[in-house]
């Protein structure tokens, strides 16, 4: 797979001009499910100016689903938000149903005046600010804002791209992560050995598979995964991403809770991947993975966001 898609990222026009989030990766079809993410910090007059963003791309049958949100802060000397603004052409998983223009009022006036390297004792799960995407955003830029406060940085980038697709008898992740101006590249294949069983809500219930890791190129480990409930799919999956998020935070020489790597979501984009290799039909496929999503992306229903009334 070709991971040369990531962008030569300038700080000084980034913060004035957000169409790169919006116009990138939109026509590859190859894929299943693609997600861009990636924070920029730059120093001003004023302070630091700090981007994050999130964009994923599903195409499920006959839904073809584009989830671009940016997000810019301005912070004073002391590294304190001054104001927050949403990007009016985000787009949330429920559409215009999302309101962007009420969550930048809610976190606005609930963020300003707090220091961003220590955002997480303010805002420590999505319920905070309504939003799953807005919480990682935030998560994100806060912890590359402390990393770089850490190292002595006023500046810096860091971007991640992930591509997920099925293949015959399981699905194969490639992505490439690039932070301060160094390159990692992981790909994860997962072969099952059985086909999996799936739940009344088309979630997979049982697993019986094969996982193999590269970084760069490589041969890194390989892991079976058994399973026969959905919690311990879940469960098992999330034991691989943690090792992989590990493996890369030593990689990049990272140590502590860092918060701007896609990890905590591959195991929902993998979920979502098997749900849709096992769901028959075209658009009432594509119905039924939307349902999983918005289920996985509220956290499995028990935490509305603004898209459902919460």
């Amino acid at each position: 797979m070709n991971l040369n898609c990531l962008p030569k990222l300038d700080p000084k026009s980034v913060k004035f001009d957000h169409s790169f989030v919006f116009d990138a990766h939109n026509h590859d079809l190859r894929q299943l499910i693609t997600r861009w993410r990636g924070t920029v910090v730059e120093r001003t007059e004023l302070g630091f100016a700090v981007t994050g963003w999130q964009k994923s791309i599903y195409h499920f049958g006959g839904l073809n689903r584009k989830v671009p949100i940016v997000v810019g802060l301005l912070l004073d000397e002391k590294g304190r938000i001054r104001s927050l603004k949403i990007d009016e052409r985000s787009e949330g998983s429920q559409g215009k149903r999302c309101d962007f223009a009420c969550l930048e009022t809610l976190c606005g006036e609930k963020l300003t005046g707090t220091d961003l390297a220590e955002l997480g004792a303010r805002v420590s799960s999505a319920p905070d600010v309504k939003c799953l995407h807005l919480f990682e955003i935030l998560s994100a830029c806060s912890s590359f804002y402390g990393t770089l406060k850490a190292q002595g940085r006023t500046d810096g980038t860091e971007q991640e791209y992930i591509a997920i697709r099925p293949e015959r008898g399981g699905l194969v992740s490639c992505s490439a992560h690039e932070i301060l101006g160094r390159r990692d590249e992981t790909q994860i294949r997962l072969e099952h050995r059985m086909p999996p069983g799936l739940n009344t809500q088309n979630l997979a219930e049982t697993l019986d598979a094969v996982v193999t890791v590269r970084y760069n190129g490589e041969d890194s480990f390989t892991e079976e995964l058994h399973a026969f409930d959905f919690e311990t799919v879940y469960a098992q999956l999330n034991r691989l991403f943690s090792k992989c998020h590990h493996r890369e935070k030593a990689y990049f020489g990272l140590k502590g809770r860092v918060r701007f790597f896609n990890s905590p979501s591959m195991v929902g984009l993998f979920l979502l991947t098997i749900s849709h290799s096992g769901v028959s039909g075209l658009i009432t496929r594509a119905w039924k993975i939307e349902k999983i999503l918005h289920w996985l992306q509220t956290g499995y229903g028990k935490n509305p966001c603004k898209g459902f009334g919460g």
